[in-house]
């Protein structure tokens, strides 16, 4: 019997050591995850939250993408992990 969880949005298998990205709701896969550029977009209607489950603010928001950017990472990159 297959225990894989599968993505949220997209209904897909996800395989035990693929990264994703825990949603409230269940868990995206990389390609359904939001991207770096996404988390510092004012105009989109979603939020990201903190470990406790708080709102980021948008100064936390962006020390979060600062931090990738300086890393070597681009704005379209998954915010998906293992």
């Amino acid at each position: 019997m297959d225990h894989r969880i599968t993505c949220l949005a997209c209904a897909k298998p996800i395989d035990d050591t693929a990264p994703t990205y825990p949603d409230e709701s269940g868990t995206l896969c990389a390609a359904c995850a939001p991207t770096y550029d996404q988390l510092i977009d004012e105009t989109l209607d979603c939020y990201f939250v903190d470990k406790d489950g708080e709102p980021l603010t948008a100064s936390a928001r962006r020390v979060l993408y600062d931090a990738h950017i300086a890393a070597g990472g681009k704005p379209t990159d998954s915010m998906a992990r293992r």
